[in-house]
């Protein structure tokens, strides 16, 4: 039987174009994943390239006396990554951008990760 966080997880790959959706916590260790086929990722080092992107994000919001980041959108020619901030960790979601739509990418992430993060 699989747990709530899984569950949430799988569900959200779902959504048209998700790749893949991981859980990272701040230290930089991956928590939980999901993926909608075989994904040749180095999670580790995803992980640590996560925290080290947030924690570049954060900083650049304080120097801007902005705020913290509340969604970090990665634009690559065929991808999204955005990053989610659920407190103690990160919500991570990987996007094929030929069939996803990047606001609804936004809106599954806010509405999922105060689930997530409950569950956690």
């Amino acid at each position: 039987m699989s747990s709530p966080v899984q569950r949430i997880l799988a569900d959200m790959t779902r959504s048209p174009g998700v790749v893949a959706i991981f859980i990272v916590s701040k230290e930089g260790f991956v928590i939980e994943k999901a993926a909608t086929g075989t994904l040749n990722i180095d999670e580790d080092a995803l992980a640590a390239m996560i925290t080290a992107v947030y924690g570049s994000t954060t900083q650049l919001g304080q120097e801007l006396e902005i705020g913290k980041p509340e969604i970090t959108t990665l634009e690559y020619p065929g991808h999204y990554l955005l990053v989610n901030d659920m407190g103690e960790n990160l919500l991570v979601m990987l996007a094929d951008r030929s069939k996803a739509v990047l606001g609804r990418l936004r809106y599954e992430l806010k509405k999922q990760a105060p689930r997530i993060a409950n569950v956690l």
